[in-house]
């Protein structure tokens, strides 16, 4: 389900938990679907599990853009998702990761954070919570010894507008664009950009835009054959069906910002109905509103 559909889906579960009615059958309804990715409460549960290792680490050295002998190899979860955790949320990121890198006494620390809407104060607290992150490498009495830090943050609105490119990389730098500190990173990914942009990125074939691809092809449920080759793509396929999540567990998936969610959701149906009513095609109102053909047959 594409964000909008994710919320209108858990709006209705928790009228009917509120009215007495039978969740699990509602949920039932959906199992064929898929969850949406980017929701807090899907990405941990998919990303932060120890059998979903191999996804983990392919997604991180994606986003990293790394390499051969600079990819992370052996990440260990700081907080994994425990099966029958019902949606505790902290101040801790949504995945943590730390990688121990042969022969080097330095390891990595690698964190993953999606950001949907940009709030006014977003650069202010992403900046507060790479201090934090920073500050807690540090023990007490203890000369600070700082690990490698990466800070990745899937964010769907534009960071740099005026760039061309959707991954930015962001470190400290003189005037002479010299690295200062080359132990600290944040890689921001504009996702909304690279597909709002799609003709300028149609020749990206790099690993991290084969991902969000895959992401957006699952959460749109559409046809998926392009990427069924691709073991990592198939546990992704399996894992983002909705048939894995409880009813019990969707009742604690937070949707902060799920009421604008929502309205947005209605919005695109009803341009979807308009579009239909004026007999567009079918395959124009899936690429302009991002519903599925099922769910626009079935407006």
């Amino acid at each position: 389900m594409i964000r909008e559909e994710f919320a209108e889906f858990l709006k209705e579960l928790r009228k009917i938990n509120d009215n007495g009615g039978d969740v699990d059958a509602f949920v039932k309804k959906y199992e064929h679907k898929n969850v949406y990715f980017y929701n807090d409460g899907c990405i941990k549960k998919i990303l932060a599990s120890e059998k979903n290792i191999m996804l983990t680490t392919d997604l991180v050295n994606a986003a990293l853009g790394l390499i051969g002998s600079d990819r992370i190899e052996n990440p260990k979860l700081v907080n994994p998702f425990i099966p029958g955790e019902l949606g505790y949320r902290s101040v801790e990121p949504d995945i943590l990761l730390t990688n121990d890198r042969d022969g080097d006494s330095i390891r990595d620390r690698i964190s993953i954070e999606v950001q949907h809407e940009e709030k006014r104060l977003f650069r202010d607290r992403l900046v507060f919570y790479i201090a934090r992150l920073t500050s807690n490498m540090a023990k007490k009495g203890n000369e600070p010894q700082l690990e490698n830090l990466n800070v990745v943050n899937f964010q769907f609105f534009d960071a740099f507008p005026k760039s061309a490119n959707y991954r930015h990389t962001v470190q400290l730098r003189n005037q002479e664009m010299q690295v200062y500190f080359d132990k600290q990173t944040v890689t921001l990914i504009e996702v909304e950009k690279f597909f709002k942009d799609a003709q300028r990125f149609v020749g990206d074939s790099s690993r991290l835009a084969q991902w969000l691809r895959a992401i957006d092809t699952l959460n749109r449920d559409a046809n998926f054959s392009e990427f069924a080759n691709d073991p990592i793509f198939r546990l992704l396929q399996n894992e983002l069906k909705l048939c894995n999540f409880s009813s019990r567990y969707l009742m604690t998936v937070d949707m902060s910002d799920y009421d604008k969610a929502v309205e947005r959701y209605e919005a695109i149906t009803e341009i979807a109905k308009k579009m239909r009513d004026a007999n567009k095609p079918i395959e124009e109102i899936i690429q302009f509103t991002g519903l599925s053909e099922k769910t626009i047959r079935n407006l």
